[in-house]
């Protein structure tokens, strides 16, 4: 007896088991699934770019080496970038602790005779908290210094991924099809090609909308007179990639810097202000047009994966979990078996699949009409 013919609360028990197994073994195994996974992304954004130079006689070898060397020359320099930019505020830290020391001053003045606090019980307290977190910090910040280190050395194989990923996409391929019934290889071949139109446009369209953001943010920045604009207007913008979070985030740095090197509460709000109105451009205008429809997947759905990744492999999940989540979508959408799930991730119900719905349900009413 198969699973799919034993009872409902065996099958439910098998599930569940098995999904327990999947996220025990994607929480072990994060330091070689995350750089993989990666790889994975980013093979499909590079395969066309070896394809045209394969197609310009380059040999195959030599095509994916040269794709991967452009896409690491475009990460070397955003990384040369920020350094430069934060080794400019590190420049600039003296001048923000002072800053920094006189917020504090006036904040504690507004605690006292608000709450009746002096500042030296203030100040007591305080000591005590840093005292008792001060054994807990250090753990923390040894466990991410540790968890940073085996990461970059994991990073470090991302290039060694890619290229025996487009170097066997052939294997792949006759993998996929001799997996397949002989009726459906067509069709499981046409859902590979999906799956990596999905990756590669959600990557395009997510760096287009990080370069039109910062563009956007910086600008506003500039006209504020805000110090390190470029720096907080880039940041903001690629905070931007992790859903809700990271336009939460992306926003309160600039906001924060503005509140402690001006001295005039609007230039804090007008900082606010130019990240609601990018934001809002952002959400109507620029990704409808640059991401598209790539990732169609609804709010609620986006939530419970952005949660449940970053449970799983913290921040690198909560920015891989969107595209992943579009290429579960695009397999559920095409598998018939799955495509009830695919319709459940999915935006809305377009004018087709409703009118499908609403005949389903009067043909059920009907059914039971008969009967009765």
């Amino acid at each position: 007896m198969t699973v799919s013919e034993q009872p409902f609360y065996f099958r439910a028990t098998v599930y569940l088991l098995l999904a327990g197994l999947i996220v025990a073994f994607m929480i072990l195994a994060k330091n070689i699934l995350i750089p993989f996974t990666i790889a994975v992304v980013f093979t499909f954004l590079l395969l066309p770019v070896s394809d045209k130079l394969q197609r310009w006689r380059f040999p195959k070898i030599v095509a994916i080496l040269i794709s991967i060397v452009l896409a690491l020359a475009v990460f070397l320099s955003m990384i040369y970038f920020f350094y430069s930019q934060i080794v400019s505020f590190v420049n600039d830290w003296p001048v923000l602790q002072e800053a920094l020391s006189i917020k504090w001053e006036s904040l504690q003045k507004f605690i006292s005779e608000t709450f009746n606090v002096t500042q030296l019980e203030q100040q007591v307290w305080l000591k005590t908290k840093i005292q008792e977190n001060a054994s807990t910090g250090g753990v923390l910040v040894l466990g991410l210094f540790s968890a940073t280190t085996s990461f970059l050395a994991s990073f470090a194989l991302i290039p060694i991924y890619i290229f025996f990923l487009t170097l066997y996409q052939t294997k792949f391929k006759e993998f996929v099809l001799m997996i397949t019934k002989e009726d459906k290889k067509e069709h499981a071949l046409m859902v590979v090609k999906k799956v990596s139109k999905v990756s590669q446009k959600y990557v395009v369209g997510i760096f287009l909308d990080v370069v039109i953001l910062s563009v956007l943010n910086s600008a506003g920045f500039l006209i504020l007179g805000l110090p390190h604009a470029i720096l907080f207007g880039v940041l903001a913008s690629m905070l931007n990639i992790i859903p809700y979070i990271g336009v939460m985030i992306g926003s309160i740095l600039p906001i924060t810097m503005a509140f402690l090197t001006k001295d005039a509460m609007s230039y804090p709000l007008a900082v606010a202000g130019i990240c609601f109105f990018v934001q809002f451009l952002d959400n109507n205008f620029i990704t409808p047009y640059v991401v598209g429809s790539s990732v169609s997947i609804n709010p609620l759905t986006a939530t419970l994966v952005l949660i449940a990744s970053a449970i799983i492999w913290g921040i690198p999940g909560m920015i891989l979990c969107m595209p992943l989540t579009g290429m579960a979508k695009v397999v559920c959408d095409n598998v018939d078996s799955l495509k009830p799930y695919g319709f459940l991730l999915g935006e809305e119900v377009n004018y087709i699949q409703q009118e499908h719905i609403q005949d389903k349900i009067v043909k059920h009413f009907r059914k039971s009409n008969n009967k009765k």
